[in-house]
This record gives C-alpha cells, sequence and structure tokens, in this order.
C-alpha cells in the first residue's frame, strides 16, 4: 500500500507541475541543440533505415504515429516547451514543410536544431554542435523574422549532448575502451565553445546537459547499472562544471545550468517503486527473442519487433531512449528535485531547481 500510495502522489505532482506551472510571461522563445535526447525530427524521414524515430512503433503512446522523436512519445524537449508556456521548437528541418505565414509564426517562437546521432565530432556523420549553431546563425541572418537583442536575451537555450562521440569511439574500436578517457576534455570543449558562439549572438541563458547515464542502459539479463563508466561520467561532469564556471567568470550577464542527467537517472533507478517502473533493464520496445532493436520489419513488411503492454511503466523504449513517461519524470526531478527525510536533493548544478532558475530569470510566472 505504501507503494501505490508514493506512485499515486507522484502522479499527482507530476500532473500539477504540467498542468499549473506552464505559464509563461517573459520566455521569448526556446532554441534546442544537440541529439536524439532533444531531436524532434530533423532526421531525413525518407531515410528511414537510419532514422528509426520515423518509423512504426515510434510515437506509439504519442502522438500515435512516428513523429520524428526517439521516444514512445513526447521527450524532454516537449516537456521544455510545457514548462515554458511555448510549444515545442519547430525542427530546423521541417521548417520548410510550412507556408511562409506558419513558418514564420513557429520560427518565431524558437527552432530545434538538435539531430539524433550528433555530436562534437564530425566522423559521426551528423550535423555536429558546431555545424548546428552555424545553421542557427544562418537561420539569423537569412529569416524574415527579426530577432532582436530583446528577444534573443529573454530565449533559453537547451544543448543536449549526451554521450554518441564516446559510443562511436568503443564501436570503431570493437568495444574497446582504451584511451576512451583522452576523449572527455575535447568532447567538453566542444560544448562549451557551442555555449560561447551562441553568446556571441545574443543568447543569454543556457541548461547545458550532462551525458546520459552509461551503464544503466539496458542489456540482456541486466539487473542492476554497471560501473564500468563511472570514471569517464566523473571527469565528464567534472570538467563540464569547471568550463560552465569559467563560462559565468568572463561573461556577467550569462545565465547557465547543468541538468544532470546522470545524477536523475541515477535517483530514478534507486528508487523505482516511488515512480511505478517495473523491469528497468528491459525495454518496451526491442526485436523479438530480446535483441537491441526496435521498428526492423521482415521482407514483407512483418514487424520483427514486440511492444510491451504496460509502456506508462516503462523507463527506456528502446535499448538508449527514455519513454515518454521517463522523460516526464527526469523533467519533474529537475523542476522540483527530490526529498529524502528533510533534505532536498537538486538534479541542477547551478540553481536550486530547473523552476527556480526560470523564475529567477523573469522567464516564467509564479
Amino acid at each position: 500500500m505504501d507503494a501505490m500510495f508514493s506512485y499515486l502522489l507522484f502522479l499527482v505532482t507530476i500532473l500539477s507541475l504540467f498542468a499549473g506551472r506552464g505559464i509563461a510571461d517573459k520566455a521569448q522563445a526556446f532554441f534546442v541543440f544537440g541529439d536524439s535526447y532533444a531531436d524532434t525530427g530533423n532526421g531525413n524521414p525518407y531515410n528511414q533505415s537510419v532514422n528509426q524515430s520515423w518509423r512504426r512503433p515510434y510515437g506509439f503512446t504519442w502522438p500515435g504515429y512516428p513523429a520524428g522523436r526517439f521516444s514512445s512519445g513526447k521527450i524532454q524537449t516537449d516537456f521544455w516547451g510545457d514548462i515554458l508556456g511555448l510549444p515545442s521548437p519547430i525542427a530546423y528541418e521541417l521548417r520548410r514543410s510550412h507556408d511562409c505565414n506558419t513558418n514564420a509564426n513557429k520560427i518565431r517562437q524558437g527552432v530545434n536544431f538538435a539531430v539524433g546521432g550528433s555530436g562534437i565530432f564530425e566522423s559521426l556523420g551528423f550535423p555536429t554542435l558546431a555545424q548546428q549553431v552555424e545553421q542557427f546563425k544562418g537561420l539569423i541572418r537569412e529569416s524574415l523574422v527579426v530577432f532582436g537583442f530583446r528577444k534573443l536575451c529573454r530565449s533559453v537555450v537547451l544543448i543536449s549532448v549526451s554521450g554518441n562521440d564516446y559510443i562511436a569511439y568503443i564501436s570503431s574500436r570493437n568495444g574497446s575502451t582504451e584511451g576512451l578517457i583522452d576523449l572527455v576534455e575535447p568532447v567538453v570543449n566542444g560544448i562549451i565553445d557551442g555555449v560561447e558562439e551562441l553568446y556571441e549572438v545574443g543568447l543569454r541563458n543556457f541548461a547545458v546537459s550532462n551525458i546520459g547515464r552509461f551503464g544503466c542502459e539496458p542489456q540482456i539479463g541486466k539487473t542492476s547499472c554497471s560501473s564500468n563508466f563511472d570514471d569517464l561520467l566523473a571527469l565528464h561532469t567534472r570538467l563540464l562544471r569547471e568550463g560552465v564556471q569559467i563560462l559565468r567568470s568572463n561573461h556577467k550577464h550569462l545565465s547557465i545550468i547543468i541538468t544532470d542527467l546522470v545524477s536523475a537517472t541515477n535517483y530514478v533507478f534507486s528508487n523505482p517503486q516511488q515512480f511505478g517502473f517495473v523491469d528497468l533493464f528491459v525495454p518496451c520496445c526491442a526485436q523479438k527473442g530480446g535483441t537491441n532493436l526496435c521498428a526492423e520489419v521482415d521482407q514483407v513488411g512483418k514487424p520483427l519487433y514486440e511492444v510491451c503492454s504496460n509502456v506508462d511503466r516503462k523507463f527506456f523504449w528502446d535499448f538508449v531512449h527514455p519513454t515518454q513517461r521517463g522523460w516526464k519524470t527526469i523533467l519533474s526531478l529537475y523542476s522540483n528535485g527530490a526529498k529524502v527525510e528533510n533534505i532536498t536533493i537538486s538534479f541542477i548544478d547551478g540553481a536550486p531547481n530547473l523552476i527556480e532558475w526560470l523564475h529567477s530569470l523573469l522567464i516564467i510566472s509564479k
């Protein structure tokens, strides 16, 4: 009964957070950069062999069909929009499919440049963070929409670089992690450089995500998070904090926080019953037999995957990406923190929590 009560209380808290606090009075626009943890449709829908987010059953929970998101439904970008009182920003590549007036209105409220598979280095084959920043600069120059200084400095930026560079490095070496730790500094430097470039254009309010919790991603027969990558996670976190602190020192009008995805995921995995999650290391969508693919079909189009019957109780949708419910939980931890006895745990570096940070910027009303 205690576990069920905690679960119901959590659901009530979530509903009140997204129903009552997403009231904006000063937010001008929302811009997003990064990878599949933030992408809402920048992958090519006509190259579905690479972009699974445009294939069924992605979008299973919402909107009921593939919507370019690597999840069962909404992802963190969408929930950020709810909190800011803004629509989820139009994907940079999808803006071309709208008529001029609609396109202008959508761009005015922000644009999402994040694309699944992206990272800091070009070797991944997707637009890097630096290239996404250049796309943003080009849009500012070419758009009929006026992005004045006041509009930009009253906007919010989300940067999600979740670790694709590290994954690509390991894959290129047949699973070996030798030398991986040497990659951390250039990856973090690339993130900091991205913030610097966007600051110079006029953006002032940044939320930079930590990387995903390597070691907690599902694997066959797994029952706990692996500690194999803890040194990598610790170094990335430390260097990112140091880099952000230098940014704060160098730029008087910069406001920047780190959303600690590592700690938030750790908290969920340490307290699954509190959030109603079951079978943490079994994704909702996987190929029949338990292999790591979702959305695969045979030669006649028959699904080779299976979708669980309890998606709202699953944290992982596939073997990498959270479900809609998983993302909603993470954003609630960012927004409110978590209470353990009489102590409130924060999952934001640079502010007590996400809501208080936005209040301090006068971005959302209380």
